[in-house]
């Protein structure tokens, strides 16, 4: 069953008179071109720095709000969201729905929800739409401050997550949008809350689902022993500057998994630089048993 529940922010909308007067010539050129149909298309990046703070945000709220477990950025919720981010600003509406432009008429194409499958095959899934928020630290603000997105923010049934950012056409000049979601049989592990670098081999891992037991290894390593599993721990990386990937084998009952993650150890930190709308649909997540554990990939 889709529940979809729409809210406003003032806070985005104060901010039209601002960014509103440079857009429409901009926005003007690009209203009937590209961005058609229900998607599936993927559009370029424009700020990754600002998209990286954004899931950086999301799980520090996530922490800070009863110990939520961190959510993992994936490339297939990041495409929905740039897609409907770009889609808003080159198309000049502001709705969770995919509409196209034509001859100065805009057409309902599909919902939010069909949109999404064309990148992403969810159990669950939650959207946050917002716009005119010049900054990750602002846009957050302000959905935090809603109770809508700050519920879908803050839902633990959400294990991924990608946003999208665009800039440079719309009445509001800024697009903002955040796709949540959980697949069945996808169980993330995190390490240091989806940072991409750290300083300090010793690095902080969250692992989703409810498992007997685990191995780990690092890189193409030995894999250590069978030992009972652990959601939150603390592990040791190899202490070579560059990138190290966490690889875990998980199983529970005959069901097994595989999962990992990767990180890059640095010498120095690498600085990322520095409303709105809801949707959620929540089903009943089901759990999927594997026969066995496929290849590991890392996002």
């Amino acid at each position: 069953m889709q529940n979809a529940v729409l809210g406003g922010l003032a806070a985005g909308l104060a901010l039209v008179a601002l960014l509103g007067a440079a857009a429409p010539s901009l926005a003007a050129q690009l209203y009937e071109i590209t961005y058609t149909g229900c998607g599936g298309s993927d559009a370029p990046v424009i700020n990754e720095a600002y998209e990286t703070r954004v899931v950086e945000l999301v799980n520090q709220e996530r922490a800070a709000n009863g110990g939520l477990p961190p959510v993992k950025r994936v490339a297939e919720l990041d495409n929905a969201a740039r897609y409907h981010a770009t889609d808003l600003g080159t198309d000049n509406y502001f709705e969770h729905d995919t509409y196209d432009r034509s001859g100065g008429s805009l057409n309902r194409v599909c919902g939010a929800f069909e949109r999404m499958r064309k990148w992403y095959s969810y159990n669950a899934a939650g959207e946050n739409i917002a716009a005119g928020y010049g900054t990750p630290e602002d846009v957050m603000a302000g959905w935090m401050e809603s109770d809508g997105h700050r519920e879908n923010i803050l839902n633990p049934d959400f294990m991924e997550i990608g946003v999208g950012y665009f800039q440079g056409a719309g009445n509001y000049g800024v697009y903002w949008v955040q796709d949540f979601g959980a697949r069945s049989g996808e169980y993330p592990m995190i390490i240091n809350n989806d940072s991409s670098t750290t300083v300090d081999p010793n690095i902080a891992v969250y692992v989703h689902g409810e498992w007997s037991e685990m191995r780990l290894r690092n890189d193409s390593g030995a894999w250590g022993e069978w030992q009972p599993c652990a959601s939150s721990f603390t592990w040791a990386l190899n202490d070579s500057v560059g990138e190290h990937i966490l690889s875990a084998e998980l199983r529970s009952s005959g069901d097994t998994h595989s999962t990992c993650d990767k990180i890059s150890l640095t010498s120095a930190v690498t600085a990322a630089a520095v409303v709105a709308d809801f949707k959620v649909f929540l089903p009943s997540l089901s759990t999927a048993s594997a026969e066995a554990p496929a290849p590991a990939t890392c996002n």
